[in-house]
């Protein structure tokens, strides 16, 4: 491994990966007691840690390399794709979180294929058979791509190869989360969100005084003209697939388990606060990062491999000096790492707490140090998954992350919104929405050429849907149709009113 940044950048980076592995260690004994503890940190978090580790987690390598790369590229239009997952939180924090909070203690909940399978009275488990399968799918594409993302930003800022960055990238997200479980994801993500902030913040802010001010920024903005100059260039459907990104956050998992490891409810609203607006200064960050990236950078060809999505390195390595540019590599690396890290433990929950712990071991006496250690075990097999995935994989960081951000999206997010606001939701009506749902997003996605017999699903976008081609946003509404028609014509669980009752007066 031939590394060729300057030693003040590689010590930064090598002090920052031992804190992290620290911190695993650390964690390890408090995630041992048994799998409440360990996938959920024993509902213990404070309003902060919640806060900051649901953004950090949700935010992944796509804000500080795919926005600040969108905003490189198209202007003020990156706007569109921060306020779409902004908006959606917020309303998920501030109005489903505390019923989701509150119910999943009440029934012990700790995945969301147990607040669905507790909701709707499933007692067949195919509720649960199915969604750890589709939670399955997506996450292994998911922390794929966060190890594509590692390798992308090892390479350009250490001079190592992309296959190397990779390697290293999954040998520290691994140890820590193995080790230390959801109690050191969450202190690793507290961390890693500081790292981001400050970078997000601290970059535009060197980069605009070494120019002078706003002046050049704004000639740079004027010159491209279309989308830097109005947000409103792009055209309706481009505009509504960007805010559709915000479809994705109701239904991934990584992110609405945070709402679950409160310690006291009546902080969620706090939570939400403090959540709101670090998200909302992290967006504009790297939306700044962005335009003031293309004054330095006129052309794309400028940037490593002509990549946009370089921006974010390229700018730091050029207005900073080595141990900053140190601190802005660690960024990168924690908006990856905070991401890949729930991840991995929402997959290995999925794989010991759904499928084998209460579907293949039901009735059994299984002990807690058995799950436990059965599920660092599965996370050693999701991992090498994700590493075979990520060594084949072609597609940009930004879209390979909201493939699978939207397809969570898609397949939970309407039966999880509609479980703690309607009476009628039907466990037929579920599974037929997760089921047209994860079938939209994969046409959507990628249509295989034998379809196109059938139906070309591009063309009817464009014709009906205003040409809107993120596979988030007509998944969401054709999931939430079905969903809902089906379960008019299907019978509810029996207790559903008092549920749905109780929850209102928890909200």
């Amino acid at each position: 491994m031939d590394i060729t940044a300057h030693p003040l950048t590689v010590g930064v980076l090598i002090a920052y990966l031992v804190l992290l592995v620290g911190i695993g260690i650390f964690s390890s004994k408090k995630s041992s007691g048994g799998l409440t503890d360990f996938f959920l940190a024993g509902r213990s978090l404070n309003k902060w840690t919640v806060a900051l580790s649901a953004v950090s987690s949700g935010r992944s390598a796509w804000l500080v390399l795919g926005v600040t790369g969108t905003a490189y590229l198209t202007g003020l239009n990156a706007v569109w794709a921060v306020a779409g997952y902004i908006t959606v939180e917020v309303f998920m924090f501030f109005f489903v979180a505390r019923r989701f909070r509150t119910f999943s203690e009440k029934t012990g909940s700790i995945t969301v294929p147990d607040i669905l399978e507790n909701r709707l009275g499933d007692r067949t488990k195919i509720i649960r058979l199915v969604s750890s399968l589709i939670i399955l799918f997506f996450m292994v594409a998911y922390v794929g791509s966060q190890l594509v993302a590692g390798g992308t930003a090892f390479s350009g800022s250490l001079g190592i190869t992309t296959s190397q960055g990779m390697w290293l990238t999954a040998a520290i997200i691994f140890l820590y989360t193995i080790l230390g479980g959801f109690h050191a994801v969450s202190k690793t993500d507290v961390l890693q969100i500081g790292f981001m902030f400050f970078s997000l913040i601290i970059l535009p802010i060197v980069a605009l005084i070494q120019m002078g001010g706003f002046g050049p920024v704004l000639d740079t903005m004027q010159a491209e003209g279309g989308g830097f100059t109005s947000p409103f260039a792009f055209a309706f459907g481009a505009i509504i697939g960007l805010i559709g990104i915000g479809f994705g956050s109701p239904g991934n998992p990584h992110i609405i388990v945070r709402y679950m490891s409160l310690k006291n409810v009546k902080e969620m609203r706090q939570a939400a606060l403090i959540a709101t607006f670090w998200n909302v200064i992290m967006g504009w960050g790297a939306i700044m990062v962005g335009l003031i990236g293309r004054v330095y950078f006129p052309s794309v060809d400028m940037l490593p491999g002509e990549n946009n999505e370089q921006i974010f390195t390229s700018l730091g390595a050029e207005v900073l000096n080595p141990f900053f540019a140190g601190i802005l590599l660690v960024a990168v690396l924690a908006a990856i790492m905070s991401s890949a890290d729930s991840q991995l433990l929402v997959g290995a929950s999925a794989v010991v707490r759904d499928i084998y712990d209460k579907m293949f071991a039901k009735g059994k006496e299984i002990s807690q140090k058995k799950l436990i250690a059965f599920s660092r075990l599965v996370i050693v097999v999701l991992m090498g998954l994700s590493i075979w995935l990520a060594s084949t994989a072609t597609d940009f960081v930004f879209w390979m992350v909201l493939f699978a951000f939207g397809g969570l999206g898609a397949c939970f997010g309407p039966a999880l919104i509609l479980s703690f606001y309607w009476k009628g939701l039907s466990r037929a009506g579920v599974l037929t929405g997760m089921i047209t749902g994860l079938f939209t997003v994969v046409m959507v996605a990628q249509q295989p050429e034998w379809t196109y017999a059938i139906i070309d699903v591009h063309a009817f976008l464009n014709d009906y849907f205003f040409g809107i081609t993120y596979e988030a946003v007509p998944g969401f509404l054709v999931a939430t149709f079905f969903t809902v028609v089906v379960s008019l014509f299907t019978k509810k669980p029996d207790n559903a009113d008092s549920l749905v009752d109780e929850m209102k007066d928890a909200g």
